[in-house]
Formats: C-alpha cells, structure tokens, sequence
C-alpha cells in the first residue's frame, strides 16, 4: 500500500509540475523585470565593446557581446508576455536578434584581410539595429514596462 502512495504522489507531483513549467503568461511586473534585465545585459555588453585596448580586444568583446544578446534573446523568447504587449515584446526580441547578428558581422568583417584598415579613423560603430532596439524599449515602456532606452556608447 505504502508503495501504491508514493506512485501517486510522484504522478501528482508530475502534473503539477507540467501545469507549473513556462507555459504561463507573466505578470506585467515578471515581464517588466525580464525586460530590464535583458535591456541591461546588452548595455553592459555593449559598453564593453567600447573600453576595449587593441583590435584583437576589440573583436574578442564584440564577439562575447553578440553573444550576450542572443541569450538575452532566448531569456525574452522564454518569457512570452501578456497578450496586449505580443507586438511589442516580438518587435524587442526580433531588433535584439538582428543587433547581435549585426555585431557578429561586423566583428567578421573586420577580421577580413581587405577590410584591415576599417578601423583607421574611426570613432565609433552604429547600427540600426540599436535604433530598433530603442523604439522597441519606448514602445514597450508607453504600455507600463518602466525601462530606459540603451545608452550611447
């Protein structure tokens, strides 16, 4: 008998921890939460492409960037959010997703024999893809979630 109640209460725990997994949608405070802590991973990831000491310092912290933000990319994808912010959320993970592809890229570009010289005279890196990110911020921040823009760098 013992053993019979014990069957059942790993099958119950089982079911319970199904219902329990990702599936549900988070609270406007869980997504604000994920939202700033993906926002802030890629800000301190992208600042640190910029404190960089030589070239190979450089491409070596662009690569760990892009890197960053792909995982905060699956962090936001594993998040999912409420019904109403669908749009919003897909626009920040879809412009997140394209800026670590464009840093990625551009880190192999510059790693190509004929673009050794890219880097001469240059004062800094844009993509528009951070500009996508930005407006993916605003606009999910005029629906409630408080998160500031990425900085310049």
């Amino acid at each position: 008998m013992p053993r019979t109640i014990v069957v059942a209460l790993v099958a119950a725990a089982a079911v319970l921890a199904a219902g329990c997994g990702g599936n549900s949608t988070p609270t406007m405070e869980e997504l604000g939460r994920s939202v700033v802590l993906a926002r802030d991973r890629v800000d301190f990831a992208l600042a640190r492409i910029t404190r960089a000491q030589s070239k190979d310092d450089l491409l070596e912290r662009m690569d760990e960037a892009a890197g960053a933000l792909d995982d905060a990319v699956s962090d936001l994808e594993d998040v999912g959010a409420p019904k109403r912010l669908d749009t919003d959320l897909s626009a920040l993970v879809q412009s997140l997703r394209q800026l670590a592809f464009d840093v990625q890229a551009t880190a192999d570009q510059i790693r190509q024999p004929d673009f050794s010289d890219f880097l001469a005279g240059t004062k800094g890196l844009s993509f528009e893809s951070w500009n996508a990110v930005n407006r993916a911020l605003a606009a999910l921040d005029a629906q409630g979630i408080e998160v500031a823009p990425l900085a310049r760098h």
